[in-house]
């Protein structure tokens, strides 16, 4: 296996995360803040990170050789080997993407749920005290 041209490998760590990852672009994060957020201030779905997943494996595998092009679709074994790292590199950064994605979306289901709690407690709270206020002074 021949040792990959440094320019090749610096173009497709630039690529790479521009090509597809969804999370990291697509997504906004929970404040860093701890505590409750308000529904609408981050991303809870998991689609995106799904999508980088799906993608992640589908490069794994052309860079593994599953399946796609093989070695005599290429002009050269260096230029096949190319292709195998450059898929590896891309399923590396779609794979750092969907981990991303998948901590930021259950971090905001969570925290929104605590806000949801929160006012559902305050309203609990509101309303016994005016039920208190209410009998005592008929």
């Amino acid at each position: 296996m021949s040792r990959t041209p440094r320019s090749t490998l610096a173009a497709v760590l630039v690529i790479a995360p521009l090509s597809s990852a969804c999370s990291m672009f697509f997504m906004t994060r929970p404040p860093k803040a701890e505590g409750p957020v308000e529904r609408g201030h981050c991303t809870r779905s998991a689609a995106a990170p799904i999508i980088d997943g799906v993608l992640a494996l589908n490069a794994l595998a052309l860079a593994a050789g599953v399946y796609g092009p093989s070695r005599d679709d290429f002009d050269s074994d260096e230029t096949f080997d190319n292709y195998r790292w450059g898929s590896g590199i891309h399923a590396g950064g779609l794979a750092v993407s969907a981990v991303h994605g998948f901590k930021w979306s259950g971090e905001c289901r969570r925290r929104t749920t605590q806000s949801e709690q929160a006012i559902r407690d305050h309203l609990r709270v509101l309303a016994a005290q005016q039920l208190g206020d209410g009998r005592e002074h008929p």
